[in-house]
C-alpha cells in the first residue's frame, strides 16, 4: 500500500492557517481587507480581551448573498480573480481564498452578510464545519465575529505574546489600514473603549494626527515626486523627532500596506547623518505604480511585495527625502517651561488642544500650506542658515549666538565635525582630485597579515591617491598623498584610510567612503573644552553655513539648538502660558 496520502479538507486548512493566521492582528488584517475589498466606506473593529476572547468587524460594504457566504468558507474559493491576467493586475487586498476557512479551522466563526437586493444569511462555522445556518441582517453590509482563537491548537495559543503586546500588534495593523486608506471611517475599540477613530475624510494628514501626537505632526515634511515608473508622496518627520524602532515607517503601494526593508533602508539612507543613534523616522510613503510593476503574491499574508524597477524606485524615494530634509529648518528647538523638564514640556506640548482653525493651520506640517501660502514662500522654501550675531562662549564648549528672535547654542565639535566630514566626503568621493608627492615617505606599520591582504585593496588605494611600496612583512612606505590630507597630519589620514579599507572590504563603497569620512572627520576635528579665538569662530559659522546639512554632526546629534525669546520669557515669568 502506497504511503502517500490526501490530506483531508479541515487538516489543510488548519496548516494553511499557520501561514494565514499568526495572531489576532492577522487576523483583523484579513477581516478588515475584505471589509475593503467590499468598498465599505465604514469600518468597525471590535475587540475583547485584545481579540483573544474575541474580533468582531462589521462594514457597510456591498454583502454577500447566501450563496457566496457558503462559498466564502472553501479553500481558494474567491471573487477577486478568474484568469491568468487578473493575477498579473491585481487591484484588491484579498486575492487567495484562504483567509475565512483558515481562521475557521482554528477558531468559531460567525457571519452576518446582505446585499442590496436580497435577505441576510447567518452562519456559524466551527472546525470548518458549518454548524447553525439561519436568516440574517436586513441592512446591506457585513459583520464577522472570530471567538476562542486557537482554542483546537493549544501549542500555538502557548506562544502568543503577552496581551499588551497583541493589542499592540492590532493596533498597528488597524493604524496602517487606516493610513493606507484615509477615505474609510475606521474606528478600533478593546473592552468598549476607543483607541483610533478616523474622520474618513481622504486626508491621511488627519489619520496621522489620530496616531500620533500634536508635537510629531507639526514636525512632519511633507514630500512629493515622480519618475517614469513611480510616483511618491508623504510625510516624514524631522531629525528631532524620531522613534527607537521602524514600526512607525510605513508604506503603502496601491493602497497596500507592506513590509519592504529595502524602501526602508533607502529612506534611512537618506537621513544619513541625520539621525543619532539607533534611531528611525516617523514617515509615511505612498507608491502608485501600474500594478505590471509589482507582485504582490510572494507571501501568504501579503505583506511583501518585489518591484520590477525597485532600482528607479529606491533612487526615487532616497533622492526626494534626502531633499526635503535639505530644504527644512532642521534646528532643534527646545520648549521649556518653569518646574519642568524639557522631556516633560515636549510631552505637555503635544497634546496641546486644536480650539480653532488658526491652530490646525499652524499645526501643518512643513510643505503642507494652502496654496496662497506656498506662492508667498517660495522664496524660502530653501533653508537657510541663520544670520548669527556672536555673544560668547560658554564652558569652553558652546558657542552662544542671537539673533531678533532666537537664542542659539552651538556645540562647537559638532559643528567641526559636520564641516570636516563634508570636505572629507566630498574629497573620498573623487576621483583623480590630485595628489601630493612627498619629500619624506612615511613609514607606516602593519601586521603581516595585513601586509599580506594590500593587494586586495592596490586599487581603491591607488584611486583615494595614495601611492606605496612594501618596504618589508610588516611596514610600507607611502610616497604620496591624496591633495586634500591636512598638512601635518598626512601620517594620521593615510594610515586610518589603509586600515579602514582592510577592515571594510566587505562593505559598498558608499557605506565605505562614509564609515571613512566620519571616523576621519571625528578625530580631527576642534575638540570641546577648547577656547576659540574670535577669527575661529567666523570660520567655523561660516563654513558650516554653507555646508550641506548644517543642522547635525556626522553621528546625527545637532549642531546648533534654539530658544525663542517667548520661551526664555516664560522661564524668567516675564510672560505667563
Amino acid at each position: 500500500m502506497g504511503k502517500i496520502r490526501q490530506l483531508d479538507e479541515t487538516l489543510a486548512n488548519m496548516i494553511a492557517a499557520g501561514e494565514v493566521v499568526e495572531n489576532m492582528a492577522s487576523v483583523v488584517k484579513e477581516l478588515v481587507e475584505n471589509a475593503l475589498d467590499a468598498q465599505a466606506g465604514n469600518i468597525d473593529i471590535r475587540l475583547k480581551d485584545s481579540g483573544l476572547k474575541e474580533i468582531r468587524v462589521t462594514d457597510d460594504g456591498e454583502g454577500m448573498d447566501e450563496e457566496d457566504i457558503e462559498m466564502a468558507f472553501r479553500r481558494h474559493a474567491t471573487s477577486k480573480i478568474r484568469t491568468e491576467h487578473d493575477l498579473h493586475h491585481i487591484a484588491s487586498l484579498g486575492f487567495r481564498g484562504e483567509a475565512l476557512p483558515s481562521i475557521a479551522s482554528v477558531a468559531v466563526v460567525g457571519i452576518d452578510s446582505a446585499s442590496e437586493d436580497k435577505a441576510g444569511t447567518k452562519l456559524l462555522v466551527k472546525n470548518g464545519e458549518v454548524i447553525e445556518k439561519t436568516a440574517g441582517r436586513a441592512k446591506r453590509g457585513t459583520t464577522v465575529f472570530v471567538r476562542d482563537l486557537f482554542y483546537n491548537t493549544p501549542a500555538r495559543l502557548k506562544h502568543l505574546r503577552s496581551e499588551k503586546r497583541e493589542l499592540a500588534a492590532v493596533v498597528d495593523t488597524v493604524n496602517n489600514l487606516a493610513l493606507a486608506h484615509p477615505d474609510v471611517r475606521f474606528r478600533l475599540s478593546n473592552n468598549e473603549k476607543t483607541i483610533l477613530e478616523t474622520p474618513g475624510s481622504g486626508d491621511v494628514l488627519k489619520v496621522l494626527r489620530e496616531i500620533h501626537p500634536l508635537d510629531v505632526i507639526k514636525n512632519l515634511l511633507a514630500f512629493e515626486n515622480e519618475n517614469r515608473y513611480f510616483h511618491i508622496k508623504g510625510y516624514t518627520s524631522k531629525p528631532s523627532h524620531t522613534r527607537s524602532s521602524r514600526s512607525h515607517m510605513v508604506i503603502v503601494t496601491n493602497r497596500r500596506t507592506i513590509k519592504s526593508p529595502r524602501v526602508q533602508n533607502a529612506i534611512l539612507s537618506a537621513y544619513r547623518t541625520y539621525l543619532f543613534g539607533n534611531r528611525f523616522p516617523i514617515t509615511y510613503l505612498e507608491i502608485t505604480l501600474d500594478p505590471l510593476l509589482v507582485d504582490v503574491n510572494i507571501h501568504p499574508q501579503k505583506l511583501s511585495v518585489k518591484f520590477t524597477e525597485e532600482k528607479a524606485l529606491l533612487e526615487l524615494v532616497e533622492s526626494t527625502i534626502r531633499e526635503t530634509l535639505q530644504g527644512a529648518d532642521l534646528i532643534e528647538r527646545v520648549r521649556r517651561e518653569p518646574g519642568k523638564t524639557a522631556e516633560q514640556s515636549r510631552l505637555d506640548f503635544s497634546r496641546t488642544p486644536r480650539t480653532d482653525e488658526r491652530a490646525e493651520e499652524e499645526t501643518r506640517p512643513y510643505g503642507e500650506k494652502g496654496k496662497e501660502a506656498q506662492t508667498a514662500d517660495a522664496t524660502e522654501e530653501k533653508q537657510t542658515f541663520p544670520d548669527l550675531a556672536y555673544v560668547g562662549q560658554a564652558f569652553g564648549t558652546y558657542l552662544l549666538f542671537q539673533d531678533e528672535e532666537n537664542l542659539y547654542l552651538m556645540d562647537q565639535h559638532a559643528a567641526a565635525e559636520r564641516v570636516r566630514y563634508e570636505t572629507i566626503r566630498q574629497a573620498l568621493s573623487t576621483k583623480d582630485a590630485g595628489i601630493r608627492p612627498l619629500l619624506q615617505p612615511l613609514a607606516i606599520s602593519l601586521s603581516n597579515r595585513e601586509t599580506e591582504s594590500l593587494p586586495d585593496i592596490a586599487d581603491e588605494l591607488a584611486a583615494q591617491g595614495i601611492d606605496h611600496e612594501e618596504t618589508d612583512a610588516t611596514s610600507i612606505a607611502v610616497k604620496a598623498v591624496p591633495r586634500w590630507f591636512p598638512e601635518g597630519e598626512e601620517e594620521a589620514f593615510a594610515e586610518r584610510t589603509i586600515r579602514l579599507l582592510l577592515e571594510e572590504r566587505s562593505v559598498s563603497r558608499e557605506d565605505f567612503l562614509d564609515h571613512a569620512a566620519k571616523e576621519l572627520a571625528c578625530k580631527t576635528s576642534v575638540r570641546a573644552n577648547k577656547h576659540l579665538a574670535r577669527h575661529e569662530i567666523d570660520h567655523l559659522v561660516r563654513d558650516l553655513s554653507r555646508c550641506e546639512n548644517p543642522f547635525t554632526c556626522p553621528h546625527g546629534r545637532p549642531t546648533i539648538i534654539a530658544f525663542s525669546d517667548t520661551e526664555l520669557e516664560t522661564m524668567f515669568k516675564r510672560v505667563v502660558r
